[in-house]
């Protein structure tokens, strides 16, 4: 899982650089402010909050629904699938609970301008380490 989510930030990175101006670039670019997209990966564990957008956007890992994803040392037909339920809250708004999966919908949820989305849940089935509490992984980003 580790070396997904590196692959994938060292993907973002690329990304990042691949649009940046090539030294010598005399194009005229424009002045006109517009909103640049944030995104982060979190890590939140099993009853904890994390926040985004310097606090604006609170997520907390209120369960492990379940968990039919196929353990690490087994040959399965299908990948199976982790369910989470998260709450969320937007600075001075309600909280909203809502279901997120690793496979099965809803994979992402929208709340307000913020979109977030599985990356996974640790600890995975079958790795030994099935007593450690659950942290949730989820990639949150800001239009």
């Amino acid at each position: 899982m580790k070396r997904h989510l590196t692959l994938l930030l060292a993907a973002a990175g690329l990304a990042a650089c691949s649009s940046a101006a090539a030294p010598g670039d005399n194009s005229t670019h424009s002045t006109s402010q517009t909103p640049s997209r944030v995104v982060d990966t979190l890590e939140i564990g099993l009853g904890q909050s994390a926040t985004f957008d310097g606090g604006r956007l609170e997520i907390r890992f209120e369960a492990r629904v379940g968990d039919s994803r196929c353990p690490a040392n087994v040959v399965c037909f299908w990948q199976g699938d982790a369910h989470a339920k998260i709450v969320t809250r937007v600075a001075g708004g309600a909280a909203v609970t809502s279901s997120l999966h690793s496979t099965l919908e809803p994979r992402k949820v929208t709340v307000d301008r913020y979109t977030i989305s599985m990356v996974g849940m640790t600890p995975f089935p079958g790795t030994g380490r099935d007593s450690e509490t659950p942290t949730l992984i989820v990639r949150v980003s800001s239009e």
